[in-house]
């Protein structure tokens, strides 16, 4: 009877799989509840380090603090503990270029966007995110109106009609 008292506890202490964790954050995603959501992909990451699905959850976590709760400094956080765990990760590449994206467009660190930018360009050199590496950091601190080319100013010419009459042309 104790044998049967000590597994009932020892199953009560047991922490949930992995897929369960996932399940529940993906739900919670869909739902836009996005606290509840980072809640079990944490917990999934803290219980299951090992497991397969750790990744994709060390992604996400960054994913909505940026995305959605534009907590920019714990996605910049997310992506690099994503990248520190996952250097050859399917996604590592896009974490390295996020984390310069939010630096120089929403922190305005431009100093820390560099960085990242250069080693994404380093790491990744044929990435198709490459050129916008090179394009953003090309153009660091520049407003949008100093990127975009100016349209071309169009000259006022008197009309055709009004020319022949001398007169103003009439609508």
């Amino acid at each position: 009877q104790a044998v049967l008292v000590l597994a009932f506890l020892l199953a009560g202490c047991s922490k949930p799989p992995a897929e369960e964790y996932m399940k529940k954050a993906e739900e919670a995603e869909k739902g836009g509840l996005w606290t509840v959501a980072l809640e079990q992909y944490q917990s999934l990451v803290k219980e299951h380090p090992a497991s397969l699905l750790t990744e994709t959850a060390l992604f996400n976590i960054a994913a909505i603090q940026h995305n959605n709760l534009q907590n920019f400094q714990a996605a910049i956080d997310g992506y690099k503990l994503f990248v520190e765990r996952y250097p050859d990760g399917k996604k590592a590449p896009t974490a390295v270029f996020l984390i310069g994206f939010l630096y120089n467009n929403e922190l305005k660190n431009l100093d820390s966007a560099k960085v990242f930018y250069q080693q994404f360009l380093s790491k990744y050199p044929d990435n198709e995110m490459a050129t916008s590496a090179q394009f953003e950091l090309q153009n660091l601190g520049k407003s949008p109106d100093e990127i975009l080319p100016k349209p071309p100013v169009a000259e006022s010419r008197p009309s055709q009609s009004s020319k022949k009459s001398g007169q103003p042309k009439k609508n």
